[in-house]
């Protein structure tokens, strides 16, 4: 990452490549909005809120049938959780808006909101089981959900081609509300009956916290008009998390929640 950096500078500032930015006049603010193709990766927050598309659900619960031992060789188990082979849609959903204003003809601030939704968590199932009268049951974690507001304020360095279009590096300091929640299944299995199974929520687990660190980004814009803009970017985002280790929550077990982030916004100047 750092090399990428390293020489998108060097390109973007070289002696051929910079010029004044045609929209650096009398419009010096400027608002946008978007949409992203994000994605949370490294270590335990990365491998429970990684990008998920159209992706089938079966693989999370496989382990289950290797700590389950009680009906291993039974089909109606099998049966049973074949119910919950569905498929992910689309995870996380990520909505982006922002508004910087010009320091000079090569500098911006900028700041920036994102709203981002995950309904397809896989934090740690912790499987348990045993016996209550003779009837078998299971405990395990089900999908989790996060909702998260990635917000920032970079300085943005912005050098132009002789085609129209701005490049730009961008950095600065970050910080994300984050909240996160995961229910707790009891499921009740029969095996002298079928249809006798059946799910009970024991509890719901859940946390809120604001975590802080960084971010960083290169994209391009193109010009529509006078006024308008639109941009391409590779955003990266670093968040630094103290983890408990009491339950099974991102927050409490990951060291840290890095957010990686394709793109496509439009803005207004005036």
């Amino acid at each position: 990452m750092k090399k990428i950096i390293l020489v998108f500078s060097l390109l973007l500032f070289s002696e051929e490549s910079i010029f004044a930015q045609e929209y650096y006049n009398e419009n010096n603010f400027y608002f946008g909005m978007g949409t992203s193709v994000s994605s949370y990766l490294g270590g335990y927050f990365g491998q429970a809120y990684q990008l998920r598309a159209f992706t089938d659900n079966s693989d999370y619960y496989d382990d289950y049938y290797n700590y389950n031992y009680y009906y291993s060789s039974s089909n109606y188990y099998d049966d049973y959780y074949d119910d919950y082979y569905d498929y992910t849609v689309w995870s996380p959903i990520q909505f982006t808006f922002y508004a910087g204003s010009h320091i000079n003809e090569f500098m911006t601030i900028e700041a920036q909101s994102m709203f981002l939704f995950h309904f397809d968590g896989r934090v740690d199932p912790e499987f348990t089981s045993g016996y209550i009268n003779e009837i078998y049951y299971s405990d395990r974690n089900d999908y989790a959900y996060l909702f998260a507001i990635p917000l920032s304020l970079s300085l943005k360095l912005v050098g132009k081609s002789e085609g129209g279009s701005a490049a730009y590096i961008k950095f600065g300091p970050a910080m994300q509300y984050t909240d996160e929640s995961y229910d707790r299944i009891r499921e009740y299995h029969d095996p002298k009956d079928y249809y006798g199974s059946y799910s009970v929520l024991l509890k719901n687990v859940s946390k809120s916290e604001w975590l802080y660190g960084f971010s960083a980004g290169i994209g391009l814009e193109y010009n529509f008009s006078g006024y308008s803009k639109m941009i391409t970017e590779i955003e990266y985002s670093y968040f630094n998390i103290n983890p408990n280790y009491q339950t099974a929550l991102a927050l409490d077990r990951a060291p840290e929640a890095q957010l990686f982030s394709f793109s496509t916004k439009y803005f207004f100047s005036f």
